[in-house]
């Protein structure tokens, strides 16, 4: 879901959200988990020293899964 937004003159928060229904699979290829993992790692780790050291210590323990979408669908919730 958005952050919302109000109506002008109106209390209540109007949120967008979204429904995702699919397949998991696990992704058995190292080196695409790697590529995955180390890209998300750069938005919170401050140098990409930071983000190889932190892949070497945790490699082991990581479980990539890839979603195939086969429905999706989207509303616009008014909370009042």
């Amino acid at each position: 879901m958005d952050s919302g937004f109000k109506k002008e003159g109106d209390w209540a928060l109007n949120i967008t959200s979204v429904v995702v229904f699919g397949r998991l699979k696990k992704v058995e290829d190292a080196e695409k988990t790697k590529e995955k993992v180390c890209k998300i790692g750069l938005k919170y780790h401050p140098t990409p020293e930071a983000v190889a050291e932190e892949w070497e210590n945790a490699k082991n323990r990581v479980l990539c899964l890839e979603l195939t979408i086969e429905h999706m669908t989207g509303k616009l919730v008014n909370e009042k």
